[in-house]
């Protein structure tokens, strides 16, 4: 019987599909301060609602630099900032811009027209879509919370 490369071919790619199944996994997270969660990943985009600082929520991905996250709790789906999210990190509580990259919280991306039909397609804000299409969402000023100096110490800066 001839040894064929397939077997080691075939385990490798078992385990990057299952690593890439891992990085695509949700974070247990929560609300920081009383956080809106909105349609899109900016603060002109509408509000679909607030959850109560200390509330849980799931992190399904955020955005590359982790300025706005996909997150979703109590039936409510949408985005809030990064800077206002925690998760739990070493039996503490901390903010999701300064320790996302050591958990490899997932990256995502936004596309208004599937996150609307697939989140939205029965809220009355839907037939708005069309207005958001081409909004250049962007370019904006960063997320409510958000500061340039993530890497320093963050004694005092979590929730308790």
């Amino acid at each position: 019987m001839k040894n064929t490369p397939l077997l080691p071919l075939a385990a490798l790619l078992i385990v990057v599909g299952l690593s890439d199944r891992a990085k695509a996994a949700s974070v247990e997270g929560y609300a920081g301060v009383n956080l809106n969660v909105r349609a899109g990943p900016n603060v002109r985009f509408p509000a679909v609602g607030v959850l109560g600082a200390g509330s849980s929520l799931t992190i399904h991905g955020c955005l590359r630099g982790y300025t706005w996250c996909d997150v979703s709790a109590s039936g409510l789906r949408g985005w809030a900032s990064g800077a206002l999210i925690q998760f739990s990190y070493e039996t503490r509580r901390v903010y999701v811009p300064a320790y996302a990259p050591r958990v490899e919280l997932p990256i995502v991306t936004f596309h208004i027209d599937t996150y609307w039909r697939d989140y939205y397609h029965e809220l009355p804000l839907y037939g708005d879509l069309p207005r958001w299409v081409d909004y250049h969402w962007e370019e904006d000023a960063r997320p409510p919370g958000w500061r340039d100096n993530w890497e320093d110490d963050y004694d005092g800066h979590e929730y308790e």
